[in-house]
């Protein structure tokens, strides 16, 4: 089991307790203790060896029995046991902004409230007005937060859906009618978030029959509906399934149909009637229309004929020459500076861009100016022997309240690259918001702006920004806007990559990495580049370190 699984048992262990209100110092003793071991850098197994772990700070006898238990078990027994107490639905009431485990107890315990949908209709009944601690505010804060997370409930992050792509590829390809598999929707089209999973098996007309039946008694799939060429069901993973059937002369139009979007669909429709044929080329050619690559199939594209020019080519693994906003153990960092810079030489990388948190970020270790220079040291040693790769030195700077800049303009001048980026006052307005993120644009040593509305996909709805005066701001001040490629976060939004490239605004893809795996989540923000498409021209990962770095003293940071 890894350090971060025990912690998040652990953390569980707390908000339980404190569910139960049963014993606030086992409660804080254990939230306590997941903090110390997310925050220590030795390797779990090491501290599993001897009595390492009472050396943490925070880390008594009782803590250590259940991280030496879930190690070995995956889980410890005083957790069952509280989760057996708790009812499952009690600790989803959390996911909700502000529900804390108090008023998460009062609900259960005061009005039996044991899930969300008993909470909807505590809602819609007033049922909470008679609760103490339950104000009009904070019931409008409720009703707001059902909405969105009744909204999220059945979407899953681009990498969950893609896992369980990977297993439904894995079976159908493992029955021998088959001839390709082809995962459609939004997954295809790029989208940050995915529903359901629609998907088109190839087969010869002939062997359509014995097909179906083999696929009526799988076990990986529960089939709701299996009347004609279009089934639904769920995966074993719990994701939802459309499973179209086409054979090698309807390909093409059964994938551009699963595909969409709904407004793309009406788009060509618009143009003539959808061939039948094996491949998307046909079908658009038979509509007298260009190509349209998957993530461009969305409502309000201007559709192009076989005259124009094809659509810009989206940027790939192969264009990107560096990475930039990586996080290390000088600040919240799982791998040292050395260890990522190695990893990104292995592959095939040719600089890299520190960006660790600045000193307001206490919560992640964030640097005092002294240790800046501490880490400038390391990076100036470690660009000595591993030349002709390159560290670059970067910050990821807090953006304060009022607009400034968590350091001041003296130090901000010494780094090779500043990111400015909110991570505290989210209860701002618009407009407060808005005022603040320009004023970080508009100091000429910040060159980057980090996930600009703060957004954490399926948990929380970002910050309220007016993106048009955000996007204009910093095109007059020639910054960049990240897409942040966190599967979480994935912001810039791609809706607004159109107006960001017609602002000629460049977008580095940033992974936000705090470890060597989290190197890889540049791949999330490769499919969802493809959306607008970003030219390699506007991305800074994919310049020279050299050209980054004439680019950021061009917009006076000086």
């Amino acid at each position: 089991m890894t350090r971060a699984e025990v912690v998040s048992l652990l953390a569980e262990y707390s908000v339980l307790l404190d569910v139960l209100g049963e014993d606030n110092f086992r409660a804080q003793a254990f939230a306590n203790a997941a903090r110390q071991l997310e925050s220590v850098k030795t390797p779990l197994d090491e501290l599993l060896l001897g009595k390492q772990l009472l050396q943490v700070r925070g880390i008594g006898a009782s803590v250590v029995q259940a991280i030496q238990e879930s190690a070995e078990k995956g889980t410890f027994a005083d957790l069952e046991i509280a989760r057996a107490r708790v009812p499952i639905g009690v600790l989803y009431l959390m996911k909700l902004e502000g529900l804390g485990p108090k008023k998460a107890r009062a609900l259960w315990k005061d009005a039996k409230i044991q899930s969300l949908d008993d909470l909807e209709i505590a809602l819609e009944t007033g049922v909470l007005t008679d609760l103490p601690g339950f104000g009009g505010k904070t019931i409008e804060k409720f009703r707001v937060g059902l909405k969105f997370l009744k909204a999220m409930v059945a979407r899953r992050l681009r990498p969950v859906a893609k896992y369980s792509e990977g297993k439904l590829k894995e079976y159908f390809l493992s029955l021998p009618q088959i001839l390709s598999v082809h995962f459609c929707g939004s997954l295809r089209r790029g989208c940050e978030t995915i529903g359901d999973l629609d998907c088109v098996i190839c087969a010869e007309t002939f062997s359509h029959q014995s097909l179906r039946a083999q696929l009526s008694d799988s076990s990986e799939i529960h089939w709701i509906s299996q009347s004609g060429d279009i089934w639904s069901g769920k995966h074993s993973s719990g994701i939802e399934i459309e499973l179209s059937f086409a054979t090698p002369m309807d390909l093409g139009t059964k994938l551009i149909l699963a595909t969409g979007s709904k407004p793309h669909i009406a788009e060509i429709e618009s143009r003539g009637t959808i061939l039948i044929a094996g491949t998307e080329e046909e079908v658009y050619k038979g509509l007298g229309l260009a190509f349209v690559p998957p993530p461009l199939r969305e409502g309000g594209l201007k559709l192009r004929t076989i005259h124009d020019e094809p659509y810009s080519q989206a940027i790939t693994q192969k264009d990107l020459r560096g990475i930039l906003h990586v996080h290390t153990t000088y600040s919240d960092g799982h791998d040292t500076l050395r260890k990522m810079a190695e990893t990104m030489i292995k592959h095939n990388y040719e600089f890299l861009g520190i960006a660790d948190h600045s000193k307001l970020a206490v919560y992640a270790d964030g640097l005092t100016p002294e240790r800046v220079v501490d880490q400038w040291k390391e990076i100036e040693y470690l660009n000595s022997v591993l030349a002709p790769f390159r560290i670059l030195k970067g910050i990821e700077c807090d953006i304060l309240p009022d607009g400034r800049m968590d350091f001041d303009d003296a130090l901000l001048e010494d780094f090779d690259f500043v990111i400015a980026s909110i991570h505290s006052s989210f209860k701002m307005t618009m407009e407060q918001e808005t005022d603040r993120l320009c004023r970080a644009l508009e100091n000429p040593h910040v060159d980057i702006l980090g996930h600009p509305t703060g957004r954490l996909l399926l948990k929380r709805e970002g910050y309220p920004i007016d993106h048009e005066r955000v996007l204009t701001c910093a095109a007059q001040n020639g910054k960049a806007i990240e897409l942040n490629c966190n599967p979480q976060r994935l912001d810039l939004d791609w809706r607004w990559f159109a107006r960001a490239l017609e602002l000629k605004i460049p977008i580095p893809l940033n992974p936000d990495a705090h470890s060597i795996s989290a190197l890889k989540d540049i791949e999330n923000g490769i499919e969802l580049a493809a959306k607008g498409p970003i030219p390699v021209n506007l991305c800074p990962s994919a310049w020279s370190a050299d050209e980054f770095l004439e680019w950021c003293n061009s917009h006076n940071r000086v």
